[in-house]
């Protein structure tokens, strides 16, 4: 069954108290089964037959019921797919390649102007846009420590962050992408996919805000505009279980500056930076009330 036509036969039946009525409920009880699958696996009371519909695993040896409501939906483990076209450039005359967080309009003005191109042919002029996704809860953010499979330049080698990254290509620009040229797609798949969110929830996560971009660069790497983008972690959802291929997972409170901001990636620590020094100001970077915000 679907989670809304358990949902109707729980309201028919009377065992749903009152207050719990709603438009949306179901949304939420499909949230919390595949969630209950995701985590406890085989222990779970529920398995998937199909993407959406659930059935009790207590009856999975019962022959008197069919065998299509008896077969568990094998899920693949979703993983990112590998370079595969042409990527998201802008050009470094455009823009005023400075310290300073540049705000979205100041960049998306110029989107006519972006182009795609090989990475490994890029012009003298281009720089690629990388996606750099914060999951935010309340007044913290996700942390991580990268391991050198991720990346495995020595800046970002076994430094925390506070970012997943991906490289805006072509594939990610979509006719539902709001008019940012892919950067969000690309953002929100790297948080989706690294972070094993239930993939029947995927859309209904997608609560995601271009915040800013930021021009970035290293001892090893060319000059990269950074485009951050926040997502708002569901509140059902803990992203800190061992499953997880993250090392170190854990939460970090924005309210104080870390001690070792030097254990960070560069990029984290530039951002991290920028944040703290507008926070004195009254403007912080990582909230809803940085005037760069755009929302999809």
């Amino acid at each position: 069954m679907s989670a809304r036509a358990i949902l109707r036969q729980a309201y028919a039946t009377g065992i749903v108290p009152h207050h719990l009525h709603g438009q949306t409920q179901h949304k939420t009880l499909q949230a919390r089964l595949s969630e209950d699958i995701l985590e406890r696996r085989e222990k779970s009371l529920f398995f998937r037959t199909a993407p959406g519909q659930f059935f009790l695993r207590r009856f999975l040896d019962n022959k008197d019921i069919p065998i299509r409501h008896r077969t568990p939906m094998i899920a693949r483990r979703r993983t990112r797919d590998l370079l595969k076209g042409k990527v998201l450039t802008a050009s470094k005359r455009i823009f005023a390649r400075n310290n300073e967080p540049i705000q979205i309009h100041d960049v998306l003005k110029h989107s006519a102007k972006f182009s795609y191109e090989n990475q490994r042919e890029l012009e003298e002029d281009s720089a690629p846009i990388w996606s750099f996704t914060v999951v935010r809860r309340d007044n913290c953010v996700l942390s991580y420590r990268s391991g050198r499979y991720r990346d495995d330049r020595d800046e970002f080698t076994n430094k925390r962050t506070i970012g997943f990254i991906n490289l805006v290509q072509q594939h990610h620009r979509t006719l539902f992408d709001g008019g940012s040229s892919g950067i969000l797609e690309s953002g929100i798949e790297a948080a989706v996919i690294d972070l094993d969110f239930p993939e029947d929830n995927e859309r209904g996560l997608r609560r995601a805000v271009l915040k800013f971009f930021l021009w970035v660069s290293g001892k090893y790497s060319h000059d990269t505009l950074l485009a951050v983008v926040l997502f708002d972690c569901p509140d059902w959802y803990e992203p800190t279980k061992h499953r997880l291929s993250l090392n170190n997972l854990q939460w970090l409170d924005l309210s104080s500056v870390p001690n070792d901001l030097d254990d960070f990636d560069p990029w984290s620590q530039k951002i991290l930076q920028s944040h703290y020094e507008l926070r004195r100001a009254g403007v912080p970077l990582i909230s809803d009330g940085y005037s760069g915000d755009r929302r999809y």
